[in-house]
């Protein structure tokens, strides 16, 4: 099994402490809470869930558009929902299929997260062979459902339009395939399956999510609110990560710094000290080091001793303290860590 290479997104950070790592169910390993994910993807891949006394249904909406509305909520928090609706159309299921635009339901699932979406099946006809080839189908109905449905209706009589249907689903996609009678007008036998069967559907959102630990049910606007507080902190949390790798780095350039400034010195220390466990330590008092400085010097392999070497650590001590000021100059900024979201979120688009 291999992962789609945006799966990358829903991980990114996880080894700088972006987000809390708890004990799987057996404390062998780790796991986290929740992923630090580079995009609102709770609104972008379909969720169906229930549990005691409680049901959450969170319809899918197009990944570009939903980046698009959140980099607008960044720029500006208190985005008005015509605003946020002419950005994030609506919902963009897999699959594909036909959404019936209800302008006053729509608004209701931005504002308040619950509301029905309206689906249809996308269809052809064929005049020369005269068959209706049906190419995409509602998100929650299968290509099984319609034919037992389309085969009920023909077996009572329901259904006399239809000589034969057939599934003819290959490697170039959905196909359900109609034979209809001579003279049968195809708009109004679709009209008429999509009242009997589920080519036509309803999905009923109810966007139930658990904000530290309790469930909320949150509109559109709402749950992007709180995507982006959460994924603030995920970046706060990865800078200050890699401010600590970058602050320990320097510290053993600064002791490496001062031993070869005299390196001579520090290889005398080393040959005249008799036992290995008094190498640190003495390295320690005659530099003035401290011992995880001593044990990085200590390791050095004698073919580093050379100039190249040491201009190359001196030049890495010089781009880390400018890196160190630059990630705190991130921490201490609301606006270049929203701006580090804003461009996570242009590449993904």
């Amino acid at each position: 099994c291999k992962l789609d290479a945006i799966c990358a997104e829903l991980f990114a950070g996880i080894d700088k402490n972006a987000v809390d790592m708890i004990d799987n169910y057996d404390a062998t390993m780790k796991e986290p809470v929740l992923l630090p994910t580079t995009f609102p993807n709770i609104l972008v891949m379909p969720n169906m869930g229930i549990a005691v006394g409680m049901a959450s249904n969170i319809c899918p909406f197009n990944l570009a558009e939903i980046c698009d509305g959140t980099i607008a909520m960044l720029k500006k928090p208190n985005i008005s929902t015509d605003r946020l609706m002419e950005l994030i159309k609506g919902p963009d299921f897999p699959g594909g299929g036909l959404m019936l635009y209800d302008a006053a339901q729509m608004r209701q699932i931005f504002e308040t997260g619950v509301g029905p979406v309206r689906l249809r099946a996308r269809y052809t006809y064929d005049k020369e062979a005269n068959c209706i080839d049906i190419l995409q189908i509602p998100y929650s109905t299968t290509i099984e459902q319609i034919i037992d449905k389309i085969a009920d209706l023909v077996k009572s009589g329901s259904l006399k339009e239809i000589t034969d249907f057939r599934d003819e689903i290959d490697l170039s996609g959905f196909k359900l395939t109609l034979d209809l009678r001579k003279g049968v007008d195809p708009d109004k036998l679709m009209a008429k399956l999509f009242k009997t069967t589920t080519l036509q559907d309803t999905i009923s959102c109810n966007f139930n999510v658990l904000i530290a630990g309790m469930p909320r049910v949150l509109g559109v606007k709402d749950l992007l609110l709180e995507w982006i507080a959460f994924r603030e902190e995920c970046v706060r949390r990865r800078t200050y990560f890699d401010l600590q790798k970058a602050k320990d780095r320097l510290h053993l350039l600064q002791g490496l710094e001062k031993i070869l400034l005299d390196i001579d010195r520090a290889i005398a220390i080393i040959r005249e000290t008799e036992e290995e466990s008094e190498v640190v330590p003495n390295l320690m008092i005659g530099f003035g080091i401290d011992e995880i400085q001593a044990e990085y010097v200590a390791e050095i392999k004698l073919r580093n001793i050379n100039k190249e070497y040491i201009i190359k650590r001196v030049a890495e001590t010089e781009e880390l303290a400018r890196e160190i000021e630059d990630l705190e100059d991130i921490l201490g900024s609301k606006t270049r860590i929203k701006n580090l979201i804003i461009k996570g979120l242009e590449e993904i688009i």
